[in-house]
């Protein structure tokens, strides 16, 4: 049978790349987490009420450990959809303000978000990958 891939061997090893992507993903979001709680505290207490969501610290503390956690589960493998539908609902809405009110996420840009979001939704359907908890058996 012939094959248009150039490395068809490399097929083999496709769980492999599932989980890089996962991980990748899951160690963004453990990051975002820990920039927000260390330095950028006040600075996304006052993106909140920018936004004109009251309480602003309650809405900090609830984003900051959702993303926290997502980061975690999908960095050890454990929901992996559950968390990617999370991220990437997450990553669909900084999109959209992003968008909306480019000066109220200056940090990273749309497409940034953008490809964040996609990843987070394409391991929806492609599931954890190696080395993880919830991997089907």
């Amino acid at each position: 049978m012939q094959t248009v891939s150039l490395f068809p061997q490399l097929l083999d090893y496709q769980m492999l790349g599932i989980f890089a992507l996962r991980v990748t993903l899951g160690f963004i979001f453990v990051y975002f987490w820990y920039e927000k709680v260390t330095h950028q505290r006040a600075e996304r207490i006052e993106f909140f009420e920018k936004l004109k969501l009251h309480p602003a610290k309650v809405y900090f503390y609830a984003v900051s450990s959702i993303e926290g956690i997502a980061g975690v589960l999908l960095v050890i493998g454990f929901y992996t959809q559950g968390a990617a539908v999370v991220t990437g609902a997450l990553m669909t809405v900084a999109t959209f303000i992003k968008w909306r009110k480019p000066s109220a996420l200056h940090r990273n840009t749309m497409d940034f978000y953008i490809i964040l979001a996609v990843v987070s939704f394409s391991l929806l359907f492609l599931g954890p990958g190696a080395f993880a908890i919830d991997l089907p058996l």
